[in-house]
């Protein structure tokens, strides 16, 4: 284990600014981490939940503004544009103001934003509030709650961040029915106001949100350092009497080399650019089943409305089932994540192909399920 320790330190990219090794608390892979994910877990099921069941209101934006469906999908279209987008805006952020910040003005700007589209009088006006505000505040809600586990946990973190993010299936699985409930009983602008509602309770499990606690050891070892201002090889650590003698990093247990990373050495890296066109491509062609399941169910298959919301309710139970399955196998095989992560997505992608050979409810909701639970990985 104090090999591993070793190599990984000899890796660790040293600050930029005076090369001097600086150290930080060490990820606690659990305690208060726990209730990190169930905030985290909670802010995925209120993000998610309002991002992803966009659909289920479709017929009433339709109906209402006598728009084509193309013309309401732009809601959709602009929320995710922007779920997504924010990733880089709300990553600085985090790392400016903390994560309960950047995920408590989410939660506020997305609530806000679904309670104006409630009084909307246009159609473009919902895509503004509904599509473009609400979705910057999701994205704020969505990354800085998966930051904040990534935190607390190292060892433990694949397990961590599947259960929550786990949430995102719970989310879709429980909103996307109770919405189309919620317009059936109160109209869609009623519905529009007790979404806005819900976002903001997202404002109490933001404050749950808190940072690791400051370490005096590694403040210590980071003030001896700055004393004697020079570079110390990450092998090494500072003593008492302020020299340097090597020393196994697994004996400082509670303290960790901080890793300097600037954006201009991650642009640079081949790996990064493979990784971002996979994904890019797998977002693009994923949108499509996620926006329009609802809408080919009710519309093309004529599925009742309430009956079509389970479909989406299936994918998200699929989806949930399939983050804690896939992130307890990435935790128990972490050299197989890469291949896990290539086979789901071969799989979901064959079944979106011959998912047009569906002609009822029972062909869409065994979709949802191969496209829920690849989707969860």
């Amino acid at each position: 284990m104090g090999v591993k320790h070793e190599e990984a330190a000899s890796a660790t990219t040293i600050s930029p600014n005076d090369g001097r090794t600086e150290f930080q608390p060490r990820a606690p892979d659990g305690g208060f981490g726990w209730v990190i994910v169930f905030a985290s877990f909670m802010q995925h099921v209120l993000s998610i939940g309002i991002a992803y069941t966009v659909g289920v209101y479709y017929p009433f934006f339709m109906e209402k503004f006598q728009v084509t469906s193309s013309t309401a999908a732009w809601v959709s279209a602009m929320h995710f544009a922007t779920f997504f987008g924010m990733g880089p805006v709300s990553g600085w952020l985090t790392n400016k103001i903390g994560t309960a910040a950047v995920s408590f003005s989410g939660s506020i700007i997305a609530g806000c934003a679904c309670c104006a589209a409630a009084y909307s009088h246009s159609i473009y006006i919902v895509i503004v509030c509904f599509g473009l505000i609400a979705g910057i505040g999701s994205g704020f809600m969505f990354i800085a709650s998966v930051t904040a586990v990534s935190r607390w946990f190292d060892q433990k973190r694949p397990l961590a961040t599947g259960i929550a993010v786990s949430g995102a299936g719970i989310g879709i699985f429980v909103c996307a029915p109770f919405f189309r409930l919620l317009i059936d009983h109160y109209g869609g602008e009623g519905a529009l106001l007790i979404e806005g509602g819900l976002a903001l309770q997202g404002c109490v499990f933001a404050l749950l949100l808190r940072p690791i606690p400051p370490n005096e050891k590694c403040k210590k070892y980071n003030d001896v350092i700055e004393s004697k201002n020079e570079r110390i090889p990450l092998q090494k650590a500072p003593l008492d009497d302020g020299s340097a003698k090597p020393f196994p990093l697994m004996m400082l247990p509670n303290c960790a080399p901080k890793v300097y990373e600037t954006m201009g050495s991650v642009v640079r890296s081949r790996t990064f650019w493979l990784f971002a066109v996979s994904q890019f491509l797998t977002f693009v062609s994923s949108m499509g089943p996620l926006v329009f399941l609802y809408n080919r169910a009710v519309l093309d298959l004529g599925v009742e409305p309430m009956q079509a919301s389970y479909v989406l309710s299936i994918l998200g139970i699929a989806n949930t089932c399939g983050r804690l399955l896939f992130g307890a196998l990435a935790n128990r095989f972490p050299k197989s994540s890469l291949y896990l992560l290539s086979g789901t997505i071969m799989t979901y992608g064959v079944a979106t192909a011959f998912s047009v050979l569906g002609t009822s409810f029972w062909s869409l909701a065994i979709y949802a399920v191969i496209f829920g639970a690849g989707y969860g990985t």
